[in-house]
């Protein structure tokens, strides 16, 4: 089937049907491309382009491909962002269903446990006084060493809250 080329609102309502339509296994191929030539198929070559400044604005060309389906809208530099808006909606709610529904039970879970984490690093372990010597020599080791070990976790997440900060603000 040859191309054809259609209105941007064809294109939308097309492109709507290509994504809708179920009993399709053909893939939808997009393609979008700044139109650069003239009408009569010439290319403008002006020593303007070599400046990097090019204040002439040119059209789209969008095309879609779905199976043997091929068809194209051109849309001028004045109505793009527009465009772009309800293409851009049209295609969040075409792939929406598609889409692998997030687990919100293990991200809380995990954002609860981060939390606590971080608690817990806030908390200092209760040492005592008992056990410098003889039986609860061990246990206190152990609290010392965990002690040790969280007001090191302190520093590292205080310098990297620094950092943070300071990159915002540059």
């Amino acid at each position: 089937m040859p191309q054809q080329l259609v209105t941007p609102e064809e294109f939308l309502t097309k492109l709507g049907q290509c994504f809708s339509d179920p009993s399709s296994s053909n893939s939808v191929w997009l393609t979008h491309k700044r139109l650069t030539h003239s009408d009569d198929g010439d290319v403008a070559m002006t020593n303007d382009e070599k400046d990097g400044e090019d204040e002439q604005e040119y059209e789209v060309l969008i095309r879609c491909t779905h199976g043997d389906d091929k068809f194209s809208a051109r849309i001028p530099a004045t109505s793009l962002p527009s465009f772009h808006t309800l293409y851009g909606n049209l295609l969040k709610s075409s792939f929406a269903p598609l889409m692998r529904k997030r687990d919100k039970k293990k991200e809380k879970a995990r954002a609860e446990a981060l939390a606590k984490k971080r608690k817990e690093v806030y908390t200092d372990v209760v040492l005592g006084n008992e056990g410098k010597r003889g039986k609860g020599r061990r246990q206190r080791m152990r609290k010392i060493a965990a002690q040790k070990k969280k007001e090191s976790e302190r520093e590292r997440l205080e310098n990297l809250a620094a950092k943070q900060k300071a990159g915002g603000e540059i």
